[in-house]
């Protein structure tokens, strides 16, 4: 069966399920009448069925039986619901389930039957955009067609990685956009205090961070070797650096990204 003749079962319509979708029929991927989704909230399936022309469930039953890949994209607290819903079923027999739903390992879901293909999968929020990076890791009953199928069906959100589950929390706090968004902020109101009005400053903080990473995309170099090809002795950078170390920048950063794998850890 090629990926054009499946069937994509996603239990839970949220946010990350709209994106998915959203992608995968833009970049046409797939068709729309081969997504389905269920959710309890009629008025959230009733909008995606308006806009993207997708298929709707009756209930998370209906949609797995007719998914040959089956999405489980439920908040991390609502998972062990809808194991329960399946595990007494034999509905997921010769299907394959990939769980989004953060911090919980594919062991999980064993419990709904001993050989289930599981794939655990993170898009980031700039998958939205296309721009996302998406860690994948599959059970070892997941075929190589599948494997392949999942693939394509991913790349439609941006890059991919595929990793050991270990590393998948780690992932998870690593490839969130709020630490960018933060110091984008943060520099941001920096120039501000400094004297530079809201707009202008934003535009600067904007296009020096995106000239950055440019330049480190072209050269592919350590960003130490970057940081000090800008900073002239007794220059400007070095201050700044100086200042930084001062307050252990680095350090938070480093401390705020472990907590967080921690956290996505609490969740297993």
């Amino acid at each position: 069966m090629t990926l054009k003749q499946r069937k994509i079962a996603f239990i839970g319509g949220g946010h990350i399920t709209n994106i998915i979708i959203e992608n995968l029929t833009k970049t046409q991927t797939v068709r729309p009448e081969q997504l389905i989704v269920s959710d309890p909230d009629k008025e959230r399936l009733e909008t995606l069925q308006s806009t993207y022309g997708i298929d709707t469930a009756k209930d998370n039953q209906d949609a797995a039986g007719k998914g040959d890949f089956v999405f489980i994209n439920v908040l991390p607290q609502v998972v062990d619901e809808v194991i329960r819903e399946f595990e007494q079923s034999t509905i997921l027999t010769n299907k394959l389930l990939v769980t989004l739903a953060a911090g919980i390992p594919m062991k999980k879901y064993s419990v709904i039957g001993k050989k289930l293909p599981v794939v655990r999968a993170l898009p980031n929020p700039p998958s939205q955009i296309g721009w996302g990076m998406i860690a994948l890791t599959f059970n070892s009953y997941v075929t190589k067609s599948q494997q392949t199928d999942i693939i394509t069906l991913f790349s439609s959100l941006g890059k991919y990685l595929i990793l050991k589950e270990e590393c998948i929390n780690a992932v998870t706090a690593l490839s969130n956009p709020t630490l960018v968004y933060m110091f984008f902020q943060a520099l941001i109101d920096a120039g501000v205090r400094s004297g530079i009005d809201h707009e202008t400053s934003t535009k600067i903080v904007y296009q020096s961070i995106v000239g950055a990473m440019e330049v480190w995309n072209n050269r592919k170099v350590a960003p130490y070797e970057l940081i000090n090809e800008a900073a002239t002795p007794g220059g400007i950078s070095v201050e700044s650096l100086f200042v930084l170390d001062k307050y252990a920048f680095r350090a938070a950063i480093n401390e705020a990204v472990y907590n967080a794998t921690l956290k996505a850890g609490k969740f297993s």
